[in-house]
């Protein structure tokens, strides 16, 4: 029997700085204490105490020419991770922190009957992110750091820095 997890999907800098704390209040209050902890991140940013798998991000952020000639090849490789990770472990949650590869992997395990929450990143006050505005219409949950921006994500849940 596959052993229960959740998957804790982030990207490199203060994505992966919001995940880490996340994380370690989570541990803190001893919530999902049965569950083992498996990250997904970008660009090998891995934290250590997980189980890691690193993929490469799915678009190029300098490019769109370049980007669009990427995706279909990165959604591939995901697709052959995300199956790996489903034959591995039994995904019963999903929480990112963004970037747009937690996109995918949220749509993936969501239609295995995963929970979804997304944590919006704490550098948005005025503007909506690219990966936000898809989380919100996909998550269970949607958490916005900044009072501000509440106006964009109405349904969302203001829950403080991280």
């Amino acid at each position: 029997m596959k052993p229960d997890a959740i998957l804790l999907i982030y990207g490199e800098g203060g994505h992966k700085t919001q995940m880490t704390r996340l994380l370690s209040k989570m541990i803190d209050t001893g919530r999902c204490s049965s569950v083992q902890w498996v990250g997904l991140c970008e660009n090998n940013q891995e934290i250590k105490s997980l189980t890691n798998y690193s993929l490469p991000p799915v678009r190029d952020k300098h490019s769109r020419k370049v980007a669009v000639l990427k995706i279909p090849g990165n959604l591939w490789l995901y697709l052959k991770y995300l199956r790996r990770i489903h034959r591995a472990w039994k995904v019963k949650g999903v929480i990112s922190t963004g970037p747009g590869i937690a996109i995918f992997p949220s749509l993936y395990f969501r239609l295995l009957g995963a929970k979804i929450v997304h944590v919006e990143t704490w550098s948005r006050f005025e503007t909506r992110s690219w990966t936000g505005r898809v989380m919100y219409r996909i998550a269970d949950r949607f958490y916005v750091q900044n009072r501000e921006q509440k106006r964009h994500y109405p349904h969302s849940i203001f829950g403080g820095l991280l």
